[in-house]
């Protein structure tokens, strides 16, 4: 066996569920960012965790504002995501700079795509330092799911995002 770095670790568990973390911004604009760091934490609560690196502003947002809704892309979203990954939502409304459809949630002021093959509508429950990123363990409040829609992941590492085909 050989040693390897972090990042060539993850590209031997590829391909790895993908996710697009919705938040809220201040302007009441939906915030959208690709994350891979997602865990189901409890199935009693239903609790989910993603981990977010410390400056990110998904991060603040989720703990600014306690809500979040973790979505798992449809295929049509693949050029969207990865633009997505590459911009912060600080300055940039990736929304509009993508031109991604959105739908609107019951319950919630975050929309999500509306191509979503799973969305969890969340709370944020706790927060804790992970090294150099902050890990948000969320109580999931309802859980809305579309099984004929092909979920994305991210393979090679984070170095393509495609569907996963069974085999």
């Amino acid at each position: 066996m050989n040693e390897l770095n972090i990042m060539q670790a993850t590209a031997y568990t590829s391909p790895n569920p993908l996710t697009l973390i919705c938040s809220l911004n201040e302007d009441g604009t939906t915030n959208l960012a690709p994350i891979c760091f997602v865990s189901y934490l409890s199935f009693n609560p239903p609790m989910v965790g993603f981990a977010a690196g410390k400056q990110s502003h998904t991060g603040k947002r989720v703990r600014e504002t306690g809500k979040v809704i973790i979505t798992v892309p449809g295929e049509s979203l693949a050029q969207a995501v990865m633009a997505c990954g590459g911009s912060t939502g600080a300055n940039t409304n990736k929304v509009a700079e993508n031109h991604i459809a959105m739908a609107t949630v019951d319950g919630s002021d975050i929309q999500i795509p509306a191509d979503t093959r799973l969305a969890m509508v969340a709370t944020l429950t706790q927060t804790v330092e992970t090294g150099d990123h902050v890990l948000h363990i969320c109580t999931v409040d309802k859980f809305l799911g579309d099984e004929s829609k092909k979920g994305l992941y991210a393979w090679n590492g984070f170095g393509k995002v495609a569907p996963a085909a069974e085999g």
